[in-house]
């Protein structure tokens, strides 16, 4: 269940190629999950080489059929091979879950990533990790510091009241993925957020799209903020510089949030900051503008000045917060 990503030299170090970082990417479910990898590869700009994995592989649908939660025991809802939905008792899947990250820590990569959410069991890695629930819980943390609140749409309805704790500042709304009727009822529940997290990695783009036409409100999507994490670690391995910013925000809709600067932003600078609040690498903005990932960087650094902001997660911060005060 593996794949290779055509080779690419990493940004930063020109003229020569450097070792390929070898990604597992693991699922509470089974593998493989194209649907969220798709867009994990996407924000990784290629920069790796790749296997899927999953707790429940290996069995069949009757044997995962016999650990489905029942009464009060808690339930994750994730994904099997032939894309069919189902939940499964939540200590089953740590259990199986265990097991495979203690495999795969002996396996030699340089990055496992964990994507799914509602897992907050840690785990002892040796092996760098991108945990899935933390990597969330942290993008929430450093916007919650401004107060923002944020309203969460959950798979199931148990689990809107395992995440988070008082950092969840609004009002709390559950749908299934892919569930229309149900994801236009929760937005519906949503009004008071300033900032809509979908929390499931079964949500994508579309569903923010759906869940943002109905509010008005940005949307972000757990997908993105793990997808956002990995690149930042596996920049780090390379030694490239990153700014932390946080990902699957709308930067359009966020430059519209912010007071106008004093020198006006240029067409091409707004169009670069666009991206970089959107999270996107300097070389991935470079190849969507036609433009060296040096002149982006010239932008970006012009269009964060004039802006007087250290970095992309100030202004996101800046521009919820000011958004509120001004409805």
């Amino acid at each position: 269940m593996g794949a290779t990503l055509p080779l690419q030299e990493r940004e930063g170090y020109a003229g020569e190629h450097l070792h390929r970082s070898r990604v597992a990417f693991v699922t509470i479910g089974q593998a493989p999950r194209p649907d969220v990898v798709h867009d994990l590869l996407e924000m990784l700009d290629g920069d790796a080489d790749y296997e899927q994995f999953g707790a429940l592989d290996g069995l069949t649908r009757s044997e995962v059929e016999a650990h489905r939660a029942r009464g009060d025991t808690a339930a994750l809802y994730t994904r099997l091979a032939d894309g069919s939905h189902v939940e499964v008792d939540g200590g089953f899947i740590v259990e199986r879950l265990r097991a495979l990250m203690k495999q795969l820590d002996g396996e030699g990569y340089d990055l496992i990533v964990l994507i799914s959410t509602g897992i907050y069991e840690p785990f002892a890695m040796r092996t760098p990790l991108v945990h899935g629930e933390r990597a969330v819980s942290a993008w929430i943390a450093a916007l919650t510091v401004g107060d923002c609140r944020i309203g969460v749409v959950y798979p199931l309805p148990g689990q809107s009241d395992m995440s988070h704790g008082t950092l969840i500042q609004s009002a709390r709304a559950v749908a299934a993925t892919g569930d229309t009727a149900r994801l236009e009822d929760a937005a519906a529940h949503l009004g008071d957020a300033d900032l809509i997290l979908m929390h499931s990695v079964g949500y994508d783009d579309a569903s923010a799209r759906q869940i943002g036409a109905v509010t008005g409100k940005l949307v972000v999507t757990a997908r993105r903020i793990i997808g956002g994490a990995a690149r930042l670690h596996l920049s780090e391995m390379a030694g490239v510089s990153q700014s932390g910013a946080m990902p699957a925000l709308k930067g359009e809709a966020l430059i519209e949030r912010l007071p106008s600067p004093a020198i006006p932003l240029t067409q091409r600078e707004r169009q670069v900051l666009c991206h970089v609040l959107e999270g996107k690498a300097n070389k991935s903005i470079g190849r969507l503008l036609g433009i060296s990932h040096r002149t982006v960087e010239i932008h970006r650094s012009r269009a964060m000045n004039k802006l007087s902001a250290t970095s992309p997660t100030e202004l996101i911060r800046r521009a919820l917060i000011l958004d509120r005060s001004a409805s």
